[in-house]
């Protein structure tokens, strides 16, 4: 308490870093995610008082409105959160697959002849690609 005091050196609401208020907000940010996601979500106690701290720096106002705030931030703060996890994860998935040089679903690999400027025994060009490099 004094540690939070020596932060904020407003008036903070009698109750607001207890222990049951706390254990309060840790099973509501359980009971919130809980309705989103099979496996049960567990914030850490110093995750949650930072976030506390957080709210009680932006404004003062009621307990229950305080928590209210604290679980709507680390709610979507963890959906975010989770949200690039499962891009990340779902890039990674299919990585392999993009770097192929065959693909299966057609069975053929990439065209990887050079086409390159063919010349007709006249010493004319005949028709084709040309690769060029340039050096700078």
């Amino acid at each position: 308490m004094a540690y939070i005091h020596a932060i904020f050196s407003g008036n903070i609401p009698e109750g607001y870093f207890d222990d049951d208020n706390i254990s309060f907000v840790t099973n509501k940010i359980t009971d919130v995610l809980q309705r989103e996601y099979v496996q049960a979500v567990n914030v850490d106690r110093a995750s949650i008082i930072r976030v506390m701290e957080r709210v009680l720096e932006e404004r003062i106002e009621t307990i229950p409105k305080m928590n209210q705030r604290t679980v709507m931030y680390i709610c979507n703060e963890f959906r975010n959160h989770q949200g690039d996890v499962n891009k990340h994860l779902k890039w990674e998935k299919y990585y392999i697959e993009s770097q192929r040089l065959y693909d299966p679903t057609v069975e053929r690999g990439p065209d990887l002849d050079v086409k390159t400027v063919k010349v007709q025994n006249g010493g004319q060009l005949k028709v084709g690609g040309t690769v060029r490099f340039y050096f700078t």
